[in-house]
């Protein structure tokens, strides 16, 4: 495995991709917007947007086996790790998660 120099500075970038259970109607699928929107309050969040997999052409480099994916620009690590712990994300994800069976995250050291 390949060592890689992290920073404590700057702004973060917190991807998550979230593949839903099958089994799972449309509607259910629709609805599972409303986890991403009930994170919108949460005050330590400097952007959020999310959408389902893009259907664009098959290439190698290209994973779209999620369901939905999303992002949240935070202004440092001390407001992702608070986000981590802010209650309205536990509950969000406590009520949700049941909708689930994997979910990636990516977190980034964004360089301006």
């Amino acid at each position: 495995m390949t060592e890689h120099t992290t920073t404590d500075k700057g702004q973060i970038q917190h991807f998550v991709m979230f593949w839903l259970k099958p089994q799972l109607t449309k509607n259910e699928i629709a609805d599972f917007a409303n986890f991403f929107e009930s994170l919108k309050p949460i005050k330590y969040i400097k952007t959020l947007s999310y959408g389902l997999a893009a259907n664009t052409p098959v290439r190698p480099v290209t994973d779209n086996s999620f369901t939905y994916s999303l992002t949240i620009t935070f202004a440092n690590i001390a407001d992702h790790n608070a986000y981590q712990e802010d209650k309205i994300h536990l509950d969000a994800v406590e009520k949700f998660s049941k909708n689930w069976y994997r979910v990636v995250v990516h977190d980034t050291a964004v360089s301006v």
